[in-house]
């Protein structure tokens, strides 16, 4: 068993309870009758209940299982965060579980209508300017739009500039990365996941992410480790348990 923070998953409780509510959430998604505030809590909850058992899995290392559940995952990542009608309320931080989800076990009918909502992508807050800035690039180069130099200049100017150590050493990094993919620069793209995965990595022993079952993974690392594979042909190099580059494996 992989030990990564300090969550106890209690893997016998949630084998036995989340298929029983999947099976009722599931029912309520494709029910007519379901009014829509419901039909909302069950997205969200099919998407938190099929990432806490591809986490799980991870964790206890049967990895097919972790690739299955978050593709699973992906549609009701997609509805929670995306959908006019059924998505929740994220703000700069929290939108990125969904839009990662989405973007990496995500079919080709989930990353169209994400690529629609790339040019209007709002949230229902936002605290850390420099954090909304890099949503929007990872949603635009996610789904194959060309992202003007310009764009990811302004928001590496705004992320160098707040005054946040978070920001500092992982939104930074994250638009680094962005822009080692758009301009070829391999060497820029492997060492900005590498101060990513770092970041994290200090998270999970000393920080926020200490009893986090999502934090087994860095999605936002992973996302970039796909793109540089899809984009250039580029093999992440980075070696760490929080980066399961299995994943981005056809």
């Amino acid at each position: 068993m992989l030990k990564l923070n300090n969550y106890n998953f209690e893997f016998e409780k949630l084998f036995k309870k989340a298929p029983i509510t999947i099976k009722i959430r599931l029912a309520d998604m494709d029910n007519r009758q379901t009014p829509p505030e419901e039909k909302q809590d069950a997205a969200w909850i099919l998407s938190y209940k099929y990432q806490d058992l591809a986490y799980a899995h991870y964790v206890l290392e049967n990895y097919n299982e972790t690739k299955l559940y978050l593709k699973k995952a992906a549609p009701f990542a997609y509805l929670t965060g995306f959908d006019s009608e059924l998505k929740g309320h994220n703000n700069e931080w929290t939108i990125q579980g969904e839009l990662n989800v989405a973007l990496l076990f995500g079919d080709d009918s989930i990353i169209s209508k994400l690529r629609a909502h790339a040019d209007d992508f709002t949230t229902s807050s936002v605290t850390k300017k420099a954090i909304f800035l890099y949503d929007h690039l990872l949603i635009k180069i996610g789904t194959g739009k060309v992202l003007p130099q310009e764009e990811i200049e302004n928001a590496l100017t705004e992320a160098k500039a707040t005054k946040d150590k978070d920001v500092q050493q992982c939104i930074v990094p994250l638009i680094e990365a962005i822009k080692g993919l758009t301009i070829g620069d391999d060497y820029l793209w492997q060492l900005s996941i590498d101060k990513v995965i770092a970041w994290h990595a200090d998270e999970c022993k000393y920080g926020d992410f200490k009893e986090d079952g999502n934090a087994v993974m860095s999605l936002n690392a992973l996302s970039m480790a796909k793109l540089g594979k899809d984009m250039h042909g580029w093999q992440c190099k980075t070696d760490s348990l929080y980066l399961p580059l299995f994943l981005i494996d056809q």
